[in-house]
Parts: C-alpha cells; structure tokens; sequence
C-alpha cells in the first residue's frame, strides 16, 4: 500500500466516524427533546386549573375595587357659589 491510499483510508474512517458520532448524538438529542416536551405538557396541565382560578379571583378583585373606587354619582356643592 502507498501512503497515500493509507492516508485516504484514515480520513474516510475519520470522517465516517464523525458522521456516525453526528447521528447518534442527534438522535439522543431528540429523545431528550421528547422527554422535555411531555414535561412541559405535564406542567402546563398542573398550573392551568391554578391560573384560571387566580383570574377569576382576580376579576371579582376588580370588580369590587372598582365598585369601591366609584366616582359618586352626586357632586358636593360649595356653600360660596
């Protein structure tokens, strides 16, 4: 064998090894992402009855400080005028 052909052997070996190092690291990363994606799913589920509820309450919040807050619906007059 020539160095050349041997030379050429090493760096198609290299290169199918990065390759294949590329595709089982994808992979891997994918199958994590699906993981992460469900958790999300999950918590998302869990925190939804919570919010509603904290929009809810805060609308009825609202709603009272406003009634509270309410310009009269008379004016105070001045004795002077």
């Amino acid at each position: 064998m020539k160095p050349s052909e041997i030379f050429s052997y090493v760096i198609g070996t290299l290169g199918l090894g990065i390759l294949s190092w590329g595709a089982l690291t994808l992979y891997d990363m994918n199958a994590n992402m699906a993981v992460v994606t469900y958790k999300v799913e999950e918590n998302y589920n869990m925190i939804k009855p919570m919010w509603q509820d904290f929009l809810v309450r805060s609308a009825k919040y609202d709603e009272h400080k406003s009634e509270f807050h309410a310009v009269p619906s008379h004016q105070a007059s001045i004795q002077g005028e």
